[in-house]
């Protein structure tokens, strides 16, 4: 009997989600009802109340204030963002009645009980004219000189291209004659076959970029060079005008691993056409392509490829077909091309962290020892350089580069706020830089609201899309201090040259954008979030922002802040991975909130029940907390919808029709925050993404997760810091742990990650992925056998395709599909059905547990039904369920229970989403009675329908057959917008007195208020759109009125046929054309529905 104690002891703690040493998880299940009973203000949604797209009035903010408050928002974030160019009668930013306005604000939100925090700057993200160039954002640039040797030299180095600089080094290294020439040192004839090209400024430097014209399909622009006698070429580098989304800025979606990027508003760009070269100036053979760059939130546009030493006496830029169908006329924008000998770090731009795209595999070829630099070459004359810029050096026999480095800034300035408080975006890697934005805006608003006593809860930062920077002063000491060596000879590399090897070279830039990465995390974000921690104050921040146009780890600068927000968008019904990074950086650092930059850019034409799923999909991906983006100011009190936030609508605000009937819309979420904050997390897989900065969750790297099971994503951060392997799971210091780690598909690791999975694997943890096949960094330089030792401990000695090896308590698998490799380490999902898929059938899933029970919140993300048997793990033996949307809950009954899981009998409507609770504790409740089932009677006969006059209505108007207002033939209903008001009588017969009564909607619009008898019953905004009536209909005839509203978008689209005078609506700035799509409107069907308990 001890034994089959025990074993039972052991499945109740591998079933466990939280860390076995510590204590059981908070919570429990009792308490947790009584919060999701009454919705909680503490849980409830904020929003981002933008300002400065018009003039400020205290009605305004009074009026707005009071609508959150009545509607069920928890709380405002003050942000002065603007989109448009006109603002009439906006106040300058710090101006006295800017600031009267913004103290007004704060006391309204204080009297109403609405939460009041600020931005941390003016716009986006973190600048202003406080700004100087020495504390804006950085780069490293050089200038090289060629200086012959044998001889003392007094020269001026050229300075930088820059009004300000900072020199950082000077350096000088031998060349070698076979690799130090380029086309501006050997100038070539140049021609083309489109005579109106002006090819010299083509390759002239500095100049702007040269129009080159759009050709037909398969046709060529060529641009040829004879130079007179071979020459030899390894590299190209030119400027091209910036097209597409880059990688960077595209929003990862769930989908298929693959071999090539997706996400969204993402295509691959053709190649600009190809470098080519000839012997006789007739027939060319290629080189390379010639590769564009994409758009990153900078203004960067220069791209160097690298090739293997060609020679030729001709060569020619072939351009062709760089268009996409999208852009089939497209001009191209070219110039500073540049022909060099010199043998470059391929895309050096990129790897250097001046311009942030996500690292592919190195193609920078193998040069010979001969064609690169000695590292032992380089000398270091920085002592022989002035103030003044000269250069004073008794330079040894031969030729020799010299190399001047400075930092300068990138030129980046803040976007979208009050134009007299717009500059330079602050310093990323620099805690002074953070600091001094502090002290000028955000720490003058808290002092100021401190001295009026009024409360101030937070600081909100949006996300950054400045570009990129790779240096800061003193980086060279902080890149010594974390890499553990010297980065000065290696400061040729981050000018493309190759130092040592192509491997050295890559290396040293891997350590470069980590480094880069590092700062980021611990003197930005770190240092606001210091500052906020030493006032009391919440810092919510998109650390570093969905689009990672600046070369970071999201994941470890999300865990150095109180609150790590994600985004999600509107226009990703399905979701996105940038919410699962902040609530995997929330789980890995112990933060008890992942927040959510929540339906931004949601339209007029979204109504409640769309917004929901994108809530619904947002908790299953660990989200606990929504900040709306955004609501609109209103300064008006009779303008509909008045502010439209510079055209994008930022539609949530008390002059969207539906606003008076959303209070279940906020209180769903409020209760669904509530529950997803209780107790921990349960997920099963840590997907490790390696740390080559910028790293973040892509689509396209991740394994194919199995169904049933959830993942959070980790860096080397969170690795080194904050996990550790016990009882064959990796913990974390706050009691969340995981069952499997999954590594990197590409077999990128580093010696200390290599060391650190093999104790994982020692202590018991199965871990899944491939051979690694080296080290990337250069700290690893000279460790290959110790290298390989680790490889061999943990994959064994032969490189098999498929395999498992096991190393002290645990196993590495490979080669397998990750679900074979689940199986054979003996892990069971943690949901499932018995005839369909979770996974295939979009049932989106949360689990958390408390310390007596297990909470599973579930989302039906599909338009089709589900009925099905599910099984939980879980070894509870009693369940509930849990609806969100109007806080009732019910009794399931069991189909199974065993030793790890239980099974039950569920129903989804279409979009559907609730919560399952299984314990041990069962409160008395109702069994749950299934939407949609029951007995079905139509109600019949015409109905009487008020469209209201003031809203362009007709008035009374009788429908003899429901039907979609826009296909109305009176533009008075095809156009409406607002509450149209349905009337009719039916009659109720039961056939037991028990049976409980529903009224069914099919429902072509926003939201429907139900009033039966004079009696206000419910309102109906979501699936599985249906109001119980038991209460309060009888026996035999009864009265319905149905308030029915629909989107504000058809008033509008019908307006824009009118003149300003005839118009229901007014639009600053206007959002509706009249060829614009109408919203489908109004009631198509209505019925009954009896069903027994």
């Amino acid at each position: 009997m001890s034994a089959i104690v025990l074993a039972l002891c052991i499945v109740m703690i591998a079933l466990s989600g939280c860390d076995v040493t510590k204590n059981r998880c908070p919570g429990n299940v009792r308490d947790v009802a009584a919060g999701f009973a009454d919705p909680q203000d503490s849980t409830r949604t904020k929003v981002w109340w933008f300002h400065g797209e018009t003039e400020t009035t205290r009605e305004g903010i009074t009026a707005d204030l009071e609508a959150y408050r009545r509607a069920g928002v928890g709380g405002v974030v003050y942000y002065d963002q603007v989109h448009n160019k006109k603002t009439p009668g906006a106040f300058e930013a710090m101006s006295s009645e800017w600031w009267d306005m913004l103290i007004f604000s704060a006391r309204e939100a204080e009297r109403l009980g609405l939460t009041f925090e600020c931005h941390v700057s003016n716009g986006y993200v973190a600048g202003g004219p406080w700004v100087t160039p020495d504390m804006g954002m950085q780069r490293l640039a050089s200038t090289d000189t060629s200086v012959v040797g044998g001889r003392r030299v007094e020269l001026k180095l050229p300075l930088p291209k820059s009004s300000y600089y900072k020199d950082v080094a000077v350096l000088a290294f031998p060349v070698q004659p076979s690799w130090n020439d380029d086309s501006r040192r050997t100038v070539p004839q140049i021609s083309s076959n489109v005579p109106t090209i002006d090819v010299d400024a083509v390759f002239a430097p500095g100049k702007n970029l040269t129009r080159i014209p759009s050709q037909n399909k398969g046709e060529s622009v060529y641009i040829e060079l004879d130079f007179g006698r071979d020459f030899t070429a390894r590299s190209i580098t030119y400027q091209v005008a910036p097209r597409g989304k880059a990688t960077t800025s595209a929003t990862n979606v769930p989908g298929a691993p693959g071999d090539v990027f997706v996400g969204t508003g993402y295509q691959v760009l053709p190649p600009l056409g190809q470098l080519e070269i000839s012997d006789d100036g007739v027939h060319y053979k290629p080189v390379c392509d010639l590769q564009p760059v994409y758009k990153a939130h900078s203004s960067w546009r220069q791209k160097t490829v690298a090739f293997p030493a060609v020679t030729a006496r001709y060569f020619r830029l072939n351009l062709h077909d760089w268009q996409t169908p999208d852009k089939p006329r497209l001009d191209m924008q070219l110039g500073d091309v540049r022909l060099s000998s010199r043998a470059c770090v391929d895309r050096w731009e990129e790897k250097a962290g001046l311009y942030s795209e996500y690292i592919d595999p190195d193609c920078t070829p193998a040069y010979t020892s001969l064609e690169v630099i000695d590292p032992s070459a380089i000398v270091d004359i920085t002592r022989y350089f002035d103030e003044e810029g000269i250069l004073r050096w008794d330079v040894p026999d031969g030729t020799w580069a010299v190399l001047r480095f400075s930092h300068v800034p990138t030129g980046s300035k803040t976007k979208h706020g009050r134009p007299n408080l717009m500059g330079l975006e602050c310093d990323k890697m620099s805690a002074a830089a953070a600091e001094l934005q502090w002290n000028h805006y955000f720490g003058a608003i808290a002092d100021t609201l401190a001295r009026h006593e009024i409360v101030l809860q937070g600081m909100a930062m949006d996300s950054h899309e400045a570009g990129s920077q790779n240096w800061t002063p003193g980086f060279e000491q902080e890149f010594s201090r974390r890499r553990g060596y010297d980065m000065t000879k290696y400061l040729p590399v981050m000018a493309g040259y190759v130092v040592g090897s192509t491997q050295e070279s890559d290396g040293f830039l891997y350590d470069v954008r980590r480094t880069i990465a590092d700062l980021i995390a611990d003197n930005y974000y770190a240092t606001f979030d210091r500052l906020c921690r030493e006032r009391g104050l919440d810092f919510t921040a998109q650390a570093t922002g969905n689009a990672l146009c600046i070369v970071a780890d999201p994941i470890q600068a999300k865990g150095r802040v109180s609150k790590p927000q994600g985004e999600f968008w509107a226009i990703h019904p399905d979701g996105n991975y940038d919410i699962k990074e902040s609530s995997s950086a929330a789980h890995l650092y112990g933060k008890s909130i992942a927040s959510g930059e929540a339906f931004t850019d949601a339209q007029f034409s979204h109504s409640l029940a769309y917004i929901k799923s994108l809530a619904d999909y947002a908790y299953c991906f660990g989200i606990n907390e929504f900040v709306v983006c955004a609501s609109a100011y209103q300064p008006w009190t009779d303008r509909i919808p008045g502010s439209t936030g510079g055209g994008r609508h930022y539609c949530l605000n008390r002059n969207n029709t539906f606003w008076e009937y959303s209070r279940g819309f906020w209180d769903y979420q409020s209760r669904s925050a509530y529950v997803m904050r209780q107790g921990r997390p349960v997920i099963d897989l840590a997907v490790y993404l390696g740390e080559n900065a910028p790293v973040k969750i892509l689509t396209y790297r991740l394994p194919d997760i199995p169904s049933g099971y959830d993942f959070d994503a980790f860096t080397s951060d969170a690795l080194f810091s904050r996990m550790e392997a016990r009882n064959g799971k990796v913990v974390l210091p706050d009691g969340m742990s995981y069952r499997m780690v999954v590594l990197p598909r590409n077999g990128e690791m580093t010696l200390a990650a290599l060391k650190k999975i093999a104790s994982f694997v020692k202590a018991g943890v199965p871990v899944y992925g491939p051979r690694p096949v080296g080290s990337p960094t250069r700290e690893d330089m000279g460790t290959e056998t110790e290298y390989r030792k680790w490889v061999a401990v943990l994959w064994g000695d032969e490189d098999s395709p498929e395999g498992v090896h096991r190393y002290g308590k645990g196993s590495v698998y490979w080669g397998m599909p990750l679900t074979d490799a689940i199986t054979a380490a003996g892990l069971i999902p943690d949901l499932a059905m018995e005839k369909g898929d979770v996974k295939s059938d979009k049932l989106y899933f949360a689990h958390r547990r408390l310390a007596d029970a297990d909470v599973y919140f579930l989302d039906n993300h599909t338009d089709v039904a589900l009925a099905d048997t599910f099984t939980f793990r879980s070894v509870r033996r009693a369940a509930e369920l849990w609806n969100p949307v109007d806080g009732r809950r019910y009794a399931l009954s069991p189909v199974s229970t065993d030793s790890v899981s239980m099974s039950l009998a569920l129903r989804m409507f279409p979009r559907e989403s609730y919560f399952i609770v299984l314990s041990d504790r069962p409160d008395t409740l109702p069994f749950v009675m299934w939407a949609g089932s029951g007995r079905e009677e139509a109600v019949s006969g015409s109905w009487d329908v008020y469209f209201a006059p003031e809203w362009g209505g007709p008035g009374h108007v009788t429908f003899h057959e429901l039907a979609d207002w826009t296909a109305h033939t009176d533009p008075r209903i095809k156009y409406y917008s607002g509450t149209a008001i349905y009337r009719n009588r039916f009659s109720v017969h039961r056939n037991m007195p028990e049976e409980k009564v529903f009224l069914k909607l099919s429902l072509l619009g926003a939201a429907a208020r139900i009033v039966v008898n004079g009696v206000e019953t419910d309102t109906v905004w979501c699936s599985p759109w249906e109001a119980d009536l038991t209460e309060v209909v009888r026996e035999g005839d009864n009265e319905v009125e149905i308030h029915v509203v629909n989107s504000l978008m058809n008033r509008m689209i019908g307006d824009a046929s009118l003149p300003a005078d005839q118009r229901v609506t007014y639009a600053y700035p206007e959002i509706a054309e009249p060829e614009d799509a109408l919203v489908p409107s109004g009631l198509v069907g209505v019925s009954l529905l009896y069903r027994n308990e």
